[in-house]
């Protein structure tokens, strides 16, 4: 059985940190090719004590507003003393926080995995992936399941010369070990192996 027909099997069922741990993958590469596969977890999954999920929906049942709950400063007027006590720290008609950019502006952003992208604003509270706008500038519409990816790795480089359009399913690919040979894939599975193992000693002492 490949990689793919285990995830396909056992995805909806497992957590996906445990399955990445035994197929050493990242957690990433597990979700993105579940994603490709259209696989979610499972209803009995999310409500077993396994997800965890369960837990916390229970355990904050006590902390939410019941239907219809009426707030407790429902049709209360602010007090002209706590008025002037705060209204030096209230924004003012027209004013812009201090980070504030112009519509066209391009920055970095971090993503979680530390990588950096460039985002362009298109207007307040509307910013796109500076390479998508490029993409889409010179080709159009990105189609579905599809994502652009820079040709040599640097997320900086927006030029259309060093943008590629491929699917998800092949970016999976390419971003896993399945791009590398059978004898390679072996040795990186038990690298990681040999890692969860030694990473399992030290928590124990």
């Amino acid at each position: 059985m490949n990689i793919n027909e285990i995830i396909r099997e056992r995805f909806p069922k497992e957590r996906t940190q445990d399955l990445a741990n035994e197929l050493g993958l990242t957690y990433s590469q597990v979700a993105n090719r579940a994603f490709t596969m259209g696989l979610k977890k499972s209803q009995e999954f999310k409500m077993s004590d396994k997800s965890g999920r369960h837990n916390l929906i229970e355990g904050g049942k006590d902390f939410r507003f019941t239907k219809g709950h009426t707030p407790a400063n429902k049709g209360k007027k602010m007090s002209p003393e706590l008025y002037e006590k705060v209204k030096h720290s209230m924004f003012k008609k027209g004013s812009r926080p201090q980070n504030w950019k112009p519509d066209g502006s391009i920055v970095e952003r971090v993503d979680t995995t530390g990588k950096v992208y460039l985002y362009y604003k298109i207007k307040d509270s509307y910013w796109i992936a500076y390479h998508h706008k490029v993409w889409r500038d010179h080709h159009g519409a990105i189609p579905p399941k599809h994502v652009v990816t820079f040709k040599d790795g640097n997320s900086r480089n927006c030029d259309i010369s060093n943008l590629e359009l491929m699917t998800m399913c092949d970016n999976a690919k390419r971003n896993s070990i399945q791009r590398f040979p059978q004898e390679i894939q072996q040795v990186i599975k038990l690298k990681a192996k040999l890692k969860r193992k030694i990473n399992g000693k030290k928590q124990n002492k």
